[in-house]
């Protein structure tokens, strides 16, 4: 008899990713698709982009080799019946296994602990910290709410104050610097007046602004004084987040494009989280996909050492 393979799912807003696995963590194949939102009139294309990606993944290996499924998804914990979306992937899917659907931040969590309880802090373009117990259930949240009404400490958040920095400079009431003149450079380089700068990021879309977390980090490495604030500032904002849900001893994971890199607000928050934080492991994600991956295999696996081996091999590479 065959043994059973996993298949993980990541589905967001950018791109959907899908991995398949055996069960001793070698990678059988990967696949991709466009993004994913189970919230809205585009649930029924994120079901099938899902599907696109986890069909890429297979390859040649038919659906009846997948011993298991976990879709990780951004949304998930919006869905009215989250039970009834799992059984529609499952059909989009074609396989008799059985399909569990959490959200994003519960994948990222799994991709950095074999521990059932804890924290994951998210930030990218936004942010948000939620404590995580029995491995996918959500019990409590910090922040998330977007860029209009929250997402403290974001790459959202960075940019906005770089823009609003510089748009000071521009009307004669703040300091100049490597960091205003990047922002100035991206943005309206022909015409330097707070009032070009305002219109163009008008007509863009409010999230572009995260943009100019890359810009505010590099700044700041460089040693400019203005991008040292905005990264302090997000750090603080980050570690009252992560502290609303945090429990001493329970371990902390860092995720988003904005974490999971050595970025300046990635440093000073581990040193931040360490001295408040002393009694809890701090740790990276790896993918969130191979979180997904591990979450299924979890299911079918009773044997807790090869669990943790499992996860030691998916996270390691």
């Amino acid at each position: 008899m065959q043994t059973p393979l996993f298949l993980g799912i990541d589905a967001g807003g950018t791109r959907t990713r899908a991995v398949l696995l055996d069960g001793e963590g070698a990678v059988l194949g990967t696949g991709e698709s466009g993004p994913a939102n189970l919230v809205g009139p585009e649930h029924e294309q994120a079901t099938r982009r899902m599907a696109e990606a986890s069909r890429a993944a297979r390859g040649p290996i038919g659906p009846d080799r997948i011993g298991a499924v976990c879709a990780g998804a951004a949304g998930m914990l919006s869905l009215a019946e989250p039970g009834r979306s799992g059984e529609e992937l499952r059909g989009a899917l074609g396989v008799e296994a059985p399909v569990r659907l959490v959200t994003d931040a519960v994948a990222a969590f799994a991709a950095g602990t074999v521990e059932p309880a804890g924290t994951i802090v998210i930030a990218g373009t936004g942010a948000v910290a939620l404590a995580v117990r029995g491995h996918t259930e959500v019990t409590e949240r910090a922040d998330g709410h977007g860029w209009l009404l929250g997402d403290a400490g974001s790459g959202f958040w960075m940019g906005r104050e770089a823009v609003a920095a510089t748009l000071r400079h521009l009307d004669g009431h703040g300091p100049g610097g490597p960091l205003v003149q990047a922002v100035i450079a991206e943005i309206s380089p022909s015409s330097r007046t707070s009032a070009s700068v305002v219109g163009l990021c008008m007509a863009d879309s409010p999230v572009r602004l995260a943009r100019f977390a890359r810009v505010v980090c590099e700044a700041a490495e460089d040693g400019d004084t203005l991008a040292g604030g905005i990264v302090d500032g997000a750090v603080r904002h980050l570690a009252a987040t992560a502290g609303a849900v945090a429990d001493n001893g329970l371990p902390i994971v860092l995720a988003g494009s904005l974490l999971s890199q050595e970025t300046p607000v990635t440093v000073a928050l581990r040193g931040r989280l360490a001295e408040e934080r002393p009694d809890s492991e701090l740790v990276t994600a790896a993918e969130p996909v191979k979180g997904a991956a591990w979450l299924a295999a979890r299911d079918l696996l009773t044997d807790q050492d090869a669990r943790k081996r499992l996860h030691r091999r998916l996270t390691d590479e």
